[in-house]
C-alpha cells in the first residue's frame, strides 16, 4: 500500500494553498492594497460625518441666535416693569409688558421643540413667495421690540411680488435684518423704512434706518461669519443672512455712514 502524503497549507516554497484557492473565485488584496482600501473606507466615512455634523452645527447656530431674539424682548419688558414700579405708576401698558413676556417664552419654547424634533438634512423645498406677505409676518414676529422701543415704521410695497424660495429661510433673513435696524436705531426717535417694488424682471426690497450707521470697513465685513458690530454680538446672524440669499441667487449691498444710518438692498428675480 503506497503511504498518502498529508498535504499543509502551507508548502514548503511559501505558497499558501488556501490563497490561490480563493484566487481562483476573485481577487485576493495585497497587504498593503488591503489597507489602502480600508483607510479610504474610513477616510469616506469621516468626511460624510463631518459634513452632517457641519450641517448640525450650522443649524444650533441659528437657532440659538433666533433664541437671543425673544429674550432680549423679554428683559427690556422687564426693564419697562421695573422702571414704572420704581415710579409706582401701574397704567395699562404693563399687562401689554406681562403679555409680551408670554408670547416671548412660548415662541422660545417652540424653537427648542423645532430644535429638538428637526432631522438632519431635512429641507423645506422651494415654491411661489410672496414677499410683502413674508415681510409682514417678519414685522408681526418682531413688533413687540418695536412697540417697546417706541420705533415708527414706514411700509411702501407693489402687489404680486412673486419670488421662487423657502418661506422659512427668507422669514430669518428678513427677521435679522429687521432686527439688526431695530438695535441700530435710538430708542423714541427710531425710524424704519420698507419699501419692496419691481424693476423688470427683479425684486427690490430696502430696509433702511435712522440709526448710528457703520463706517465703511465694518459695512464691507458686516455678512462674515463671527463678524460683529455689537458688543455682545454672536456674529452669526448676518452671516446666515448672506448664505440663505445666496441660495436664493439674490444680490445684497449695503450703503452706510456714521450718522447717517444704514440702507441694505437686496434683490431676488421675479417669479
Amino acid at each position: 500500500m503506497r503511504s498518502i502524503k498529508k498535504l499543509s497549507h502551507s508548502e514548503p516554497n511559501g505558497r499558501d494553498t488556501r490563497a490561490n484557492g480563493a484566487a481562483k473565485g476573485r481577487s485576493v488584496l495585497t497587504g498593503d492594497e488591503g489597507r489602502n482600501k480600508l483607510r479610504q473606507k474610513k477616510n469616506a466615512a469621516s468626511s460624510g460625518n463631518s459634513k452632517g455634523v457641519t450641517s448640525t452645527r450650522r443649524q444650533v447656530e441659528m437657532t440659538i441666535h433666533e433664541i437671543r431674539n425673544p429674550l432680549t424682548a423679554i428683559s427690556l419688558a422687564n426693564q419697562s416693569i421695573q422702571e414704572q414700579i420704581q415710579m409706582e405708576q401701574l397704567p395699562d401698558s404693563i399687562f401689554e409688558c406681562t403679555a409680551i413676556i408670554h408670547k416671548n417664552i412660548s415662541n422660545i419654547e417652540n424653537m427648542l421643540k423645532d430644535l429638538l424634533t428637526a432631522r438632519s438634512g431635512e429641507r423645506t423645498e422651494a415654491m411661489p413667495v410672496d414677499v410683502c406677505f413674508a415681510i409682514e409676518n417678519c414685522l408681526s414676529k418682531t413688533n413687540d421690540r418695536i412697540f417697546l422701543r417706541k420705533i415708527e415704521i414706514h411700509k411702501s410695497y407693489t402687489p404680486d411680488l412673486l419670488i421662487k424660495g423657502n418661506p422659512e429661510k427668507l422669514a430669518l433673513a428678513f427677521s435679522n435684518i429687521i432686527v439688526n435696524a431695530i438695535e441700530a436705531v435710538k430708542e423714541g426717535e427710531g425710524k424704519i423704512w420698507i419699501t419692496a417694488y419691481q424693476v423688470k424682471d427683479k425684486v427690490k426690497v430696502i430696509f433702511k434706518d435712522n440709526g448710528a450707521g457703520m463706517e465703511p470697513e465694518v459695512a464691507n465685513h458686516m455678512f462674515e461669519k463671527n463678524f460683529s458690530g455689537k458688543s455682545k454680538g454672536l456674529g452669526v446672524g448676518l452671516a446666515h443672512v448672506k448664505e440663505v440669499l445666496d441660495g436664493h441667487n439674490a444680490a445684497v449691498s449695503v450703503n452706510s455712514e456714521p450718522g447717517t444710518g444704514t440702507t441694505i438692498l437686496v434683490e431676488f428675480k421675479k417669479l
